[in-house]
């Protein structure tokens, strides 16, 4: 393999890896939102909300904003769609900074 191969190759692994991270972060993040979510609307299955958050992104990626907003409605709850968008990209700073000190 020569040297251009080699960097080309070390390009692709450390794209694949910060997507491996990326979707780790969007999922740890999900199962905060889920959390905090279950708590405003006062639910008491949280974990068990917060797991069906993760899987919502896993299965319909971009239906994580979508959802939540439905699910407030639905629960009689009033948060405002700029409050649950910035509640989303703090824990998926949070997430992200967890995961990187875990090394």
């Amino acid at each position: 393999m020569n040297n251009l191969q080699q960097r080309a190759r070390a390009f692709e692994d450390q794209y694949a890896h910060q997507q491996e991270m990326l979707f780790k972060a969007e999922v740890r993040r999900n199962v905060m939102i889920g959390k905090w979510a279950a708590e405003a609307m006062g639910r008491t299955d949280g974990e068990s909300y917060a797991r069906e958050l993760a899987l919502t992104q896993v299965n319909e990626p971009h239906r994580l904003l979508e959802r939540l907003r439905h699910d407030f409605e639905a629960a009689g709850v009033e948060v405002k769609e700029s409050e649950i968008q910035t509640r989303m990209l703090e824990m998926l700073h949070q997430a992200a900074d967890e995961l990187h000190n875990q090394g």
